[in-house]
Formats: structure tokens, sequence, C-alpha cells
């Protein structure tokens, strides 16, 4: 029986989108990619802090995504919203974590074990106030 990733694969030619690269190296930098047209990086020597947490919003917004993680780096915090979302955390943890990307509502279940991350909201904390998303 093949799965719905693998039927997807197999009429497109092609893998689903992944929501992250990883690296088998220690990264010194993470890029974060909101949309298509916007890529940004943090060194993961800024990282200050990290939590993983139920989504608030999810409880009110029926198709909200149902987890929240936040990084803390000395000069931004990086919200990413989406399921999932504990290998995002293991691969940080260990400096493999590359890029982080947003990818389709559609991709949301393709895969049952695999991170979907539905948003990503950059704050700069040296700018006044102004979001980068």
């Amino acid at each position: 029986m093949t799965s719905l990733k693998d039927s997807i694969a197999a009429r497109r030619g092609e893998q689903p989108p992944a929501c992250f690269d990883d690296d088998a190296h220690a990264r010194s930098f993470i890029e974060f990619q909101p949309s298509p047209e916007s890529r940004l990086g943090f060194a993961l020597a800024q990282l200050l802090h990290y939590s993983l947490e139920a989504n608030p919003e999810a409880e009110d917004e029926k198709d909200a995504p149902p987890e929240r993680l936040t990084l803390a780096f000395s000069t931004a915090d990086v919200v990413i919203l989406g399921a999932r979302l504990v290998r995002l955390t293991d691969l940080l943890r260990e400096h493999k974590l590359a890029v982080v990307r947003v990818i389709a509502e559609r991709y949301r279940h393709v895969e049952s074990a695999a991170p979907w991350v539905g948003d990503i909201a950059v704050r700069r904390l040296d700018k006044a106030e102004r979001p980068t998303d």
C-alpha cells in the first residue's frame, strides 16, 4: 500500500517540499524563508533560548497550526507556527538546522511524522518595531 506522499511524488515525479533542510555537519547560521522571496539568516551563536509549546490561537481557530516554536536571538525573535516541530528543536540542539521555510497548507498532513511549517514571523529587535515578514 502506498502512502499519499508516495502517490503525490509518483504523479509529479518529485517529492513534496520539505519545511526544513538539515546538514550532517554543524551549522553556524540558520536561514528562515517566510516567503519564496524572503530570506533571513541568523547566527546560531546569537540564539539565547527557544520554546516549543501549544499555539494559544489554535484553541480559538479550528485551522490554526497547533504548535508554536519561538526562537529568541539577540537581534530578533522568530516565531514559527506549524505541526510536529519537535524535529526542528532536535536539529537546533545538534547545530544541524540549516533552513526553515513555509510550505503550503495542502502538505500539512502528507507525511504524518514530518514537521510542517505554516508561518514564520520575524520581529527585529534592532529596528524600530518593523516586522520583516
